[in-house]
């Protein structure tokens, strides 16, 4: 039930002396700031403030202020962008005491704190105080740089003040109120406000309590604040005591308004602001009255226990203190007044009744603290406060799809009602008038319910409302009586009361079990239902396609009628076309997946789909023409988009194609099997096809105009004052960067060739689009001279051309030195704006003196991976290392914040590019022939993250090729490589699932002779009088239907042997009478011929299962991808073979076992893995050379351990380098331990990729097998080609049981994982040294630690939780 709700995980935890511990404040506060995305402001009473990078679970500024200062209200953060491009966060805190604040400036006193998000304080003097004219209890944020900041009194009144805190507009509330709650949205979200905010930043909604009664104030905030009006809101029914506090508050965007009063009972409210300001509040359905939360029960100061968030729209988030448990989260929809998802959650507070906050952030998450409501006892020494984040699906919508079925699950936190729950919602007059419609339409007199209803409506807007008050169970009363579920012929109907509840846009389709179209078409009344698709929020796709089919077929029906049968003048009832229908289906939003199912389950008739695709196919023509003249005669301000359409019947554009998608999806194979379609498709086709080459051009048209957009929008919000103007300082530094920009392209000035190789290009059946784009773009970026050609995808032509073979196949294997790098660059961009980018197949490396990179064909490709090259000066530092430079002309560029001008760049498949250098560029490894002295001091190879080196890893590696083995236990490990389908029925016959005795179901109880297989066979059938005898799995002998189980009979007599003894059954007693096809299993009820049992991609695990089927359905071989077979080698003079303990030859030293390749076999073999041993090699360059050649030879991939470092006998890379050519794809990792590991690639002719693959693992042995957990297994996995999902081992939270420090790198900790009661629990194993292996002994698990930050902690705390990287199976 928590599909919807994901498992929470601790974003922080602070302690709290106990002495310390005050009443009076809560611990913690969390408060989010939108406009400080990703960023988490919380304010810790006795500590300081701390703003946490919630993405990376770190402190990325911290306020220490020790526990001589307290804090009155929530702290609040914003951040700002200011010189040379750093970024700072300020704090605005109030205080309620300190040794420097004044008493009467208590609870008034601001302090402004700034700090980089570095984490480096600015200045001693950067802590500003501010004193308030009034004690601020909230402190929220306005869409302005100018005036950015809100203050919030205690009794609801605001004012909007500047960035040094100065007030510049107030909105004051006299009376005696207190604030519940305040609401800040931006004002393009707020649907139930209908005026112009074109210079409004903010809706401002504030909620006040006062005696028996909530009150709801709206405002609207701008440069000054504009008070739109306040409602009043009765907490309790009429003449009903309330009973003590409001528990919770919440509102969205749209206007749901809901509190929850200390009995429970939760109400829920429409706002609406009508013309000119006039706030009104119209109940959404009848309250809820909860139970089980203790907070309902234990009554405290404060109400802790409870809180409650809105997430959009009718939406809820509650988390309480549940009686018998811990937390519970649960997801409501108060339309429906259901129960959507919920989730538990264990409390980390000792305290049984804590303190709950939640705050609602982006990128689908909440915020939840947890803080103790209770004095703690002396002995408890410190109290615990916790800061959760719960991820929640954010595509989840208030919908019927999603309410229906949840009625079983609410009743469980839902109080019985005591009374007619009509009478609490509506008045005596609506009442009295919902019993009047039922009698009058029970008895057929539909215009006697007309006229009550519209009476009573008359006298209703004499009153001082303009509008009757519709509240949403009173609507409900009256649709129900007004459709009725079961419709008899001659029952009448008021269209009239339907036609106006539905133009008000108070009727749901719930009110009649979601079924409102067709009791509406039923009853001919189609007008209606085309009204309810423009006013109805909650109609299901399932509805919307029935009401489709019922025009098909009704309009069907009437022309096989008129053709078949004489004309007779009868009337017959209207039926909109079925263009007006489906448009107005088409109109509505509805979602792709669900109206699939929709389409299959009401359109399965070939020529009902024809039928629309017809209407679709008209719908088609200039779609896109027509949307584009639309949107600039919008952004001229000729049409309204949101109201203007390209005809009165058609629907949305955008909205046809999904729909015309949606139907090829559901009906493909429907379609092509009916031939009567095809023509028609073929129609559709050719007028997709100019569609898409429209989108084309309109892309190309982007580049041009997207400059002109970005400049012409600063212009326009520089004069709206919303963006400032740029100062003579910003206008002289922007100057002074374009000259450097400018010289930068003349001291880098290359020349480019663009290369179209494409047979249809060149024969002239189709146009250069992608090839002329590239020139464009290069020479807009400083290229002083940019060729082209074009020729055809023959290899000759090409050599021909330019001597070069252009496509991405051929052009590695050419290469001198590959630049893996810009490769991956290309890919994680592409990938970036989509998967299928995966597929593509870039290359980069240098030929002689030119840089060549292949890209995509498509014209979005290229622009895309333009961007990424030609950003951050990353060609231009390529061409300047190639050409021999330092690459300190692009480094004094990225150091001034400059963007590079003069680039390069090549294409595949349809261009390539080559851009001219002087000499090609040396190995980045020192030469091993130097004396010591000329190795180097500092490492070249770039320190890269952890995620990187990953990525890195599953992109440069491939699949093996396919082989075909036996099905044995050996197949464990591999991957299918085809799909298995049954090769006949299983079981072939009917069978028993039973042991016992094959009878007739007609069989009455009694004695019976006994066949045996030995007696009587399979084919002959068996005799009256006679059963079966039959064992588990066997099959039916002919004349028997069902099987009657051994404890069912008794044994009657038995056959006996020469000595009188027993040796056979002879007759039986049944003891019932079976039914047919008892204790039988069906042919093929296991498995159909042709069924597919195993998909081509799964694994074949250890566990047996997989082979097991294969077994099964008879395979006794299959196709598999190949499993690598791995060859270690240890480096370094100083090792000993265990088994052969003699000293290398060199310096005459011997003496640290070799620990590392007896460690690495142990793993790779307990993994399934073949493992060639290469021994140990000394630290001499030709023995490097004679391991890695066994290697290359006999493995498809080589681990070695030592020699990765710095050291002048470390030689592996100098070997991959200098003596195979390699390439390095990283030397360094950002990770403890493991640092030095290395990646590389070796060309060979053996494999169809034409490389081998070598990872230069740390010596230390600790190192060494954690690298291997971390990097070879998701390597040999991918080489075997598992699903990426699977390639690397799997994680899971743990909560740590010791401290653990924190290190600048990512830290691997070595970890027992146990599982729990209290869920998995990690130990550590001690002292962490890379070189000491005894941490690895027992060790299940590596908790990854995130790397140590300036500000931020310095360790995790004994109790916290991080994800573990399991090893090894988790110990119970």
């Amino acid at each position: 039930m928590s599909s919807s709700i994901g498992e929470p995980f601790q974003l922080y935890s602070t302690n709290t002396s106990a002495k310390k511990f005050n009443l009076n404040n809560r611990p913690v506060y969390t408060t989010y700031n939108p406009r400080f995305r990703r960023h988490a402001t919380l304010t810790i009473q006795g500590d300081g403030i701390h703003v946490v990078d919630v993405e990376n679970l770190h402190s990325v500024v911290s306020h220490s202020v020790g526990d001589h200062v307290s804090f009155s209200a929530p702290a609040f953060s914003r951040s700002t962008v200011e010189e040379d491009n750093i970024r700072f966060s300020i704090t605005y805190a109030v205080i309620k005491q300190a040794p420097q604040v004044a008493k009467a400036d208590r609870e008034r006193t601001i302090w402004i704190m700034k700090q980089t998000l570095a984490g480096l304080r600015v200045a001693k003097d950067e802590r500003k105080s501010v004193v308030a004219p009034f004690p601020p209890v909230r402190i929220c944020g306005v869409d302005s740089d100018k005036l950015p900041l809100l203050l919030v009194s205690k009794n609801g009144g605001i004012s909007l003040a500047d960035p040094g805190v100065a007030i510049k507009s107030q909105l004051e509330w006299t009376g005696e109120r207190e604030l519940l709650d305040i609401f800040v949205f931006s004002p393009s979200s707020c649907p139930f406000i209908r005026r112009d905010m074109d210079s409004v930043y903010n809706v401002v909604c504030i909620c006040c309590q006062a005696g028996p009664n909530v009150y709801m104030r709206v405002a609207l905030v701008g440069e000054e604040i504009t008070h739109v009006d306040t409602c009043e809101l009765p907490i309790g029914d009429e003449g009903e005591i309330v009973d003590g506090r409001i528990a919770g508050v919440t509102c969205s965007a749209e206007g749901i308004l809901s509190f929850i009063t200390l009995r429970g009972v939760w109400k829920a409210f429409q706002l609406s602001v009508s013309e000119p300001s006039s706030l009104h509040a119209t109940p959404l359905t009848e309250p809820l009255h909860l139970h089980r939360f203790s907070t309902f029960k234990k009554r405290r100061p404060g109400n802790p226990g409870f809180s409650v968030v809105s997430l959009s729209s009718s939406l809820a988030l509650l988390a309480a203190t549940v009686e018998g448990q811990d937390i519970s989260l649960q997801l409501w929809d108060l339309r429906y007044g259901v129960l959507l998802a919920s989730q538990a959650l264990t409390s980390p507070v000792a305290d049984s009744l804590p303190h709950f906050q939640l705050a609602l952030a982006d990128e689908g998450q909440v915020f939840l603290t947890l803080s103790p409501s209770q004095q703690p006892s002396k002995s408890q020494g410190t109290v615990r406060s916790t800061v959760h984040a719960i991820p929640f699906d954010q595509t989840l919508k208030s919908n019927l799809a999603a309410a229906l079925g949840k009625s079983c699950i609410t009743e469980e936190w839902l109080a019985p009602p005591e009374t007619d729950p009509l009478l609490s919602v509506i008045d005596e007059d609506q009442v009295g008038l919902v019993s009047v419609i039922e009698t009058t339409m029970a008895e057929q007199a539909s215009q006697r319910a007309d006229f009550a209803f519209f009476t009573w409506v008359k006298l209703q807007t004499k009153r001082d409302t303009p509008e009757p008050p519709l509240a949403h169970e009173f609507v409900k009363r009256i649709v129900k009586a007004i459709l009725p579920s079961d419709l008899k012929a001659g029952d009448q109907y008021s269209p009239r009361i339907m036609q106006y509840l539905l133009e008000r846009g108070v009727v749901t389709a719930l009110m009649v079990d979601g079924a409102l179209l067709r009791r509406l078409y039923e009853r001919g009344d189609w007008e209606n239902v085309i009204l309810s698709l423009r006013s109805v929020a909650d109609i299901s796709e399932d509805e919307m396609m029935s009401s489709v089919k019922f025009v098909i077929e009704s309009h069907r029906k009437r022309e096989n009628t008129s053709s078949d049968a004489m004309e007779v003048d009868l009337p017959e009832s209207w039926i909109p076309p079925l263009e007006t229908i489906l448009s107005a289906c088409l109109s509505y939003e509805f979602s792709p997946v669900t109206v699939r199912l929709a389409i299959r389950k009401h359109l399965s008739d070939a020529r009902d789909l024809v039928t629309i695709l017809g209407v679709l196919e008209g719908w088609l023509h200039g779609g896109t023409e027509d949307e584009v003249k639309l949107a600039l005669m919008s952004t001229a301000k000729i049409v309204d988009m949101t109201t203007e359409s390209r005809a009165t019947t058609t629907p949305p554009y955008p909205k046809v194609i999904a729909f015309l998608q949606a139907v090829l999806d559901a009906s493909c194979i429907t379609l092509l099997q009916y031939r009567p379609s095809h023509d028609l498709l073929k129609r559709i086709l050719a007028q997709i096809k100019p569609e898409i080459d429209r989108l084309d051009r309109l892309e190309q048209l982007r580049g041009v105009i997207e400059p002109f957009a970005k400049a012409q929008a600063r212009t326009l919000k520089e004069k709206a004052g919303d963006v400032p103007q740029e100062s003579q300082a910003e206008l002289k530094r922007r100057r002074k960067r374009l000259e450097q920009q400018s010289s930068l392209g003349v001291a880098m000035s290359y020349s480019a060739g663009v290369i179209t190789v494409s047979d249809s290009v060149h024969a002239g059946a189709n146009e250069d689009k992608s090839g002329v784009l590239v020139q464009d773009i290069l020479r807009s970026r400083g290229f002083q001279r940019v060729v082209s050609a074009v020729v055809p995808d023959e290899e000759e032509s090409i050599r021909a051309s330019l001597k070069q073979i252009l496509s991405s196949q051929a052009i590695s294997p050419l290469l001198e030195r590959q630049a893996p790098g810009l490769v991956h660059l290309l890919l994680s961009s592409s990938l970036k704006h989509t998967p299928l980018a995966a597929l593509s197949r870039p290359v980069a490396g240098t030929i002689g003196q030119t840089l060549v990179v292949t890209l995509p064909g498509s014209t979005k490709a290229v622009r895309e991976n333009l961007d990424s090259l030609l950003s951050n000066c990353i060609l231009d530092h390529a061409l300047d290392l190639i050409k021999g430079g330092s690459g300190k002309i692009v480094h004094a560029a990225l150091g001034s914040g400059h963007t590079a001008v003069g680039q390069g760049h090549t294409h595949d498949h349809h261009h390539h590019s080559g851009c001219a250098a002087p000499k090609p560029r040396t190995a980045l490894s020192h030469d091993p022939s130097t004396p010591a002295p000329g190795r180097h001091r500092v490492s070249p190879y770039p320190l890269i993250s952890f995620k990187d080196a990953l990525d890195i890893i599953m992109t440069e590696i491939q699949p093996l090729g396919v082989v075909t083995l036996p099905v044995t236990a050996s197949l464990a490990g591999h991957v299918l490589a085809e799909d298995v389908y049954a090769p006949q029925d299983i079981p072939s016959s009917k069978t028993t699932n039973v042991d016992g005795y094959a009878v007739r179901s007609s069989d009455p109880p009694g004695v019976y002779k006994v066949l045996t297989p030995q007696t009587h066979t399979l084919m002959d059938e068996v005799p009256k009088g006679s059963v079966f005898r039959i064992n588990t799995g066997g099959p039916l002998p002919t004349g028997t239907d069902s099987v009657i189980m051994v404890e069912d009979t008794e044994l009657e007599s038995s056959l006996k042997d020469a000595d009188g003894e027993d040796v056979e059954e002879k007759q039986i007693k049944t003891l019932a009478q079976v039914s047919p096809g008892e204790n039988t299993r069906l042919p093929g009820s296991d498995v159909r011929k042709g069924d597919l049992v195993m998909q081509k991609g799964e694994v074949i695990t250890n566990a047996g299962g997989e082979v097991g089927t294969l077994a099964f359905v008879g395979r006794k071989e299959v196709k598999v991808v190949r499993k690598p077979v791995v060859a270690v080698l240890s480096t370094g003079n100083e090792l000993l073979d265990l088994q052969l303990p003699k000293p290398m030859p060199g310096d005459g030293w011997g003496g640290i076992w070799d620990t590392n390749r007896p460690s690495l076999q142990a793993a790779l073999e307990g993994m399934g893995y073949e493992v060639v041993d290469l021994g140990i090699a000394a630290d001499d360059v030709d023995a490097h050379v004679r391991a890695i050649s066994k290697g290359l030879e006999t493995a498809d991939i080589i681990l070695t351990t030592g020699g990765t470092s710095m050291g002048a006998s470390d030689l592996l890379k100098p070997v991959i380098e200098r003596r195979f050519n390699g390439t390095i794809h990283f030397g360094r990792v950002a990770i403890k331990p493991g640092k030095p590991t290395t990646f590389a690639s070796i060309q060979t002719k053996t494999t169809t990729d034409g490389r081998k693959f070598l990872f230069a693992l740390p010596g230390n042995p600790a190192a060494a097998i954690v690298t291997l957990h971390i990097f070879v297994v998701p390597a040999l996995r991918r080489l075997g080609a598992w699903p990426t999902n699977k390639c690397q081992l799997p994680r899971v939270k743990v909560q740590i049981q010791n401290a653990m420090p924190l290190d600048p790198r990512v830290e691997l900790h070595r970890v027992v994982v146990k599982s729990t009661s209290n869920g998995l629990l990690a130990t550590t194993t001690g002292g962490q040294r890379s070189s000491r292996v005894t941490s690895l002994c027992g060790a299940n698990g590596l908790v990854q630690l995130p790397p140590l930050v300036a500000g931020g902690p310095s360790r995790l705390e004994a109790g916290e939780y991080a994800q573990a990287i399991m090893v090894g199976e988790i110990q119970m």
